[in-house]
């Protein structure tokens, strides 16, 4: 258990800072400007799928190969696609800006905007390639170490600014969050750098390929998978503005902090599934998926009671009209929390198809109901589509599980005392077991 968690309390703090650097920004700010900021991160997230072509599982995929994949050959590929990303990125923006006037992920004619979207598209392509990379090697402990210290100090910072200017945050939202993507995910890169002097490789074509096979399908699953995930913001803001976009997104990143451990875990599982030396079992991963369960509905009661005071105490007034949406939308967050961790197990596993047929499935209940329900019912509406949406996906992801793994429904959701082995080093194959 210690392989599989290594890292997991570190990254666990840097997620956490990142959700209080936005809840400040959020409450400081307004509701318009913060919706503009979740936009800015939304349309950043959608174009970083696009470009990234689902490299980043192939880099974690091929690299914990390490017999067959060299940690300079997945360096190699980690650095020609986040230069492809940036370079596509950088031509398209200036060249919006340029000539339609307005930056590419907020729509701003700001270009102080222009600048600080700039920042904020080249620490998300560092961040994730580099973690990526680090996990690839086994390295999840060190990367996520090294971004809690630093989010950290920048949270200091942050609060410092805080008590003496402001006004600095509420006129500078993008600009706040930018630097806290940014800074962290230059440092990892330069880190990564002076500890393993990578030296870049050529690739062959066969190792091209290789990596393109398993990107192609991962891409269109994310492509897909995102869209459902935050269509909503579109619609929202289509149909209201900007802040409306920010009261819904302040009740979704509640809503998203019940996916901060699975997302951990998912990332630490692939590495877990597939290291020869310490492997985690299939009856591991099924008692990681109901601990995890039911953790959270624990965490999702205390959830509720935190967010309300939230609301009340801390943010603006207008944001409280985001809580009622935040208790309908709370229970398929919850469900979809099993669903991020199987998808790792499908990955590893190189069962794509699965994960990819769930996100055509969750993206077009989503699509659905937000197309029926947003134009009447706003963010209300939107939080419906996600409660049937991740829902319905996550049965079809547990039907999927039962063909490869003997279990049953029954026992994904009953706890047993062997479960509690997890935390010893049962669940674990090694090189000096029969088995």
């Amino acid at each position: 258990m210690q392989f599989l968690l290594r890292g997991f309390v570190f990254r666990i703090v840097f997620t956490a800072i990142g959700f209080l650097i936005s809840l400040l920004i959020a409450k400081l700010a307004g509701a318009d400007k913060f919706g503009s900021l979740s936009l800015i991160i939304v349309n950043a997230a959608f174009i970083y799928i696009i470009t990234g072509l689902g490299t980043d599982s192939a880099i974690v995929w091929h690299g914990i190969s390490g017999a067959t994949y060299s940690r300079d050959k997945v360096f190699s590929f980690t650095i020609i696609t986040a230069f492809i990303q940036l370079l596509f990125f950088y031509i398209i923006a200036i060249l919006g800006f340029l000539f339609l006037g307005h930056t590419l992920l907020g729509g701003s004619f700001d270009l102080n905007i222009f600048f600080a979207e700039v920042v904020y598209f080249t620490g998300l392509v560092f961040l994730d390639k580099f973690l990526s990379l680090y996990y690839s090697q086994h390295e999840a402990k060190l990367c996520n170490k090294i971004l809690a210290i630093v989010s950290g100090i920048l949270f200091l910072i942050v609060l410092i600014i805080w008590a003496i200017r402001p006004d600095l945050i509420a006129n500078y939202p993008v600009w706040s969050y930018s630097l806290f993507i940014f800074i962290p995910a230059m440092i990892i890169f330069i880190f990564f750098l002076f500890k393993f002097k990578p030296s870049v490789k050529s690739i062959s074509q066969e190792e091209y390929r290789s990596f393109s096979a398993f990107s192609a399908i991962v891409l269109i699953t994310n492509i897909i998978q995102f869209i459902a995930y935050r269509a909503d913001y579109w619609f929202i803001s289509a149909y209201y503005g900007h802040d409306t976009v920010g009261v819904y997104a302040q009740a979704s990143k509640f809503a998203q902090l019940l996916w901060i451990v699975p997302g951990i875990l998912a990332g630490l599982i692939t590495p877990a599934l597939k290291n020869e030396n310490q492997k985690l079992t299939d009856a591991g991963l099924i008692s990681i998926c109901k601990l995890s369960f039911y953790m959270h509905i624990a965490l999702g009661a205390i959830l509720i009671v935190v967010s309300f005071l939230i609301y009340q105490f801390f943010l603006p007034p207008v944001y409280f009209d985001g809580f009622f949406s935040l208790l309908i939308m709370l229970p398929g967050y919850l469900l979809f929390t099993i669903t991020t961790i199987l998808a790792a197990y499908f990955s590893a596993n190189r069962l794509l198809k699965v994960n990819l047929i769930g996100s055509v499935i969750c993206c077009a209940v989503m699509l659905l109901l937000d197309f029926l329900l947003i134009p009447t019912m706003s963010y209300k509406g939107a939080a419906i589509a996600n409660l049937f949406a991740y829902s319905i996906a996550t049965f079809y992801v547990i039907a999927r599980l039962t063909t490869f793994i003997k279990t049953s429904l029954k026992q994904l959701f009953i706890l047993k005392k062997s479960d509690f082995d997890l935390f010893s080093s049962r669940i674990i194959k090694t090189d000096n077991q029969d088995t």
